[in-house]
């Protein structure tokens, strides 16, 4: 059976070919890995999966994903080390979904921030009108992605 053989991807090979997608688990309130967190993926490692997709880890202060695995800063990398630890233990995999909402990013979960984008065109979502991207914005977000 295809599903639960092996599955090079360049440099990586996949147990297997189940994959858990990305979701947003609210186990995380202020972007860092918690315990709750490592136990769940940990108990879906331990099932068998062969890769799993963080959901939604917010780049930077702009992102606008309140909750998320955050990535945006070295500080999370300890917490972000442990989570890969507990899942590699029984040989999967794990990815990261990268996160920025651009126009559709809420100022509450921005600090009352304008969000960014590449126009400043208002978002029916959020019903917000973004400020336009600077060069200095657009390599600063290419740079945190």
């Amino acid at each position: 059976m295809k599903l639960l053989s092996p599955l090079a991807l360049g440099p990586i090979t996949l147990a297997n070919r189940v994959a858990m997608p990305a979701m947003h688990l609210g186990y995380t309130p202020k972007g860092e890995v918690t315990d709750t967190l490592v136990a769940f993926y940990a108990a879906r490692a331990r099932g068998g999966v062969g890769l799993i997709i963080l959901g939604g880890c917010p780049i930077d202060e702009y992102a606008g994903l309140h909750g998320g695995v955050d990535v945006s800063d070295d500080r999370f990398i300890p917490g972000l080390a442990r989570l890969a630890d507990a899942i590699h233990q029984y040989d999967t995999k794990i990815a990261a979904q990268l996160y920025h909402a651009g126009r559709y990013a809420f100022s509450a979960f921005i600090g009352g921030r304008q969000s960014i984008s590449c126009s400043p065109v208002r978002s029916k979502f959020t019903r917000e009108t973004p400020k336009e991207m600077s060069l200095d914005d657009i390599r600063r977000t290419i740079n945190n992605f």
